[in-house]
């Protein structure tokens, strides 16, 4: 994974001899400066310095993980350097008082709030059955879930908490399988998120009672082919109904170029220049300041699905999910069809996303 440092370069140094050099920004292009974090806090933390007191940076971005982002987010916030984050869910990211830092990807907790939405108006009164792994990203969707339900008239079923590194949950698919839920939302952790889902269907589970707060292509292609039927939420898929043109052409050259349809993370890192650049116009300058102050202040739309863009005063940015059911899937060509089930906007500050998680 990658952190990168933008400028504007002045005209004659990216240009040579009679060529003309088109696109960038205010007459200049955008020159993106990359350092590989290797998934490091101490490593991003060593690249936000670099480009801020070396390189002069109007903005850093580029961590695809909370750890990394958080590392970067105390320093950006002390020395006042713009940090405009792609993927992170983590909300400590964007907590109140917060200055410099802005955040892309909606907030965990918002996606266990999105949960209970989407199932008070499939099945209204329905119990829901929890598993989830001892993270922090699964904490945070799960204190939002957990928040939601009784708000929802909806009713908790078993809550298992499995402890980092477990490899099996055989006994407590068993538990949870005997309490008879409606639904199960499983947020396991990498390929645990795997194992509890088939041992789930091997217990009987079926697969249209299965949700996870969050699917990208390679997980979803990791619950195999048995798991048609189930949901995942999702910020941006293939299979979308609102898929613009630029977003259908953004689709088919990820998919030629690396072999499988791409995903919200993919998705964020595309739209990531899109604000940069149209936040650089509105402020009309390189002013770190100014720049910062654009970007609280941008309205505008995910060139891919023309999804709402805005941040609230804290860096949070107004939240969104869809929910996709899965309707074909062939693990072994990387292909999957999914159709939209549920989609759902919301602001920030409907749940106390910061008293559910410290």
């Amino acid at each position: 994974m990658g952190v990168f440092g933008v400028e504007l370069r002045r005209r004659h140094e990216a240009c040579r001899g009679g060529d003309r050099c088109g696109g960038g920004v205010l007459g200049r292009p955008l020159r993106f400066l990359v350092i590989d974090n290797q998934t490091n806090p101490t490593q991003a933390l060593a690249a936000a310095r670099s480009f801020d007191a070396q390189d002069k940076v109007l903005v850093i971005s580029g961590p695809t993980s909370s750890d990394n982002a958080l590392a970067i987010y105390g320093y950006a916030e002390q020395n006042q350097v713009p940090f405009l984050v792609p993927v992170a869910a983590f909300p400590q990211l964007t907590k109140p008082g917060t200055q410099w830092t802005f955040r892309l990807e909606p907030a965990a907790v918002g996606w266990g709030y999105s949960i209970a939405k989407f199932v008070e108006q499939k099945k209204p009164g329905a119990k829901i059955a929890i598993m989830y792994s001892d993270f922090a990203l699964m904490r945070a969707i799960a204190a939002g879930l957990k928040y939601q339900i009784p708000r929802s008239n909806l009713t908790a079923g078993p809550e298992i908490v499995f402890p980092q590194g477990s490899s099996d949950a055989t006994i407590q698919a068993t538990q949870v399988r005997a309490a008879s839920p409606d639904y199960v939302v499983v947020i396991g952790a990498g390929a645990f998120d795997n194992t509890i889902t088939n041992q789930l269907l091997d217990l009987g589970v079926k697969p249209d009672q299965i949700i996870h707060p969050f699917g990208f292509t390679t997980n979803i292609l990791g619950w195999g082919a048995r798991s048609v039927g189930s949901y995942f939420g999702t910020f941006f898929d293939h299979d979308l109904d609102g898929v613009t043109a630029e977003g259908k052409k953004f689709i088919k050259d990820f998919a030629e170029k690396n072999g499988r349809p791409p995903s919200y993370i993919e998705n964020f890192c595309y739209t990531t220049p899109y604000v940069i650049k149209q936040a650089i116009e509105q402020a009309g300058t390189v002013d770190r300041a100014k720049f910062r102050d654009a970007l609280r202040a941008l309205q505008t739309k995910e060139t891919t699905s023309g999804v709402p863009i805005a941040f609230d005063k804290n860096g949070a940015r107004q939240e969104y999910i869809y929910y996709m059911q899965i309707t074909s899937m062939d693990v072994a060509k990387k292909e999957y069809s999914a159709k939209q089930v549920f989609y759902m906007e919301w602001s920030p500050e409907v749940i106390p996303v910061y008293d559910l998680v410290k």
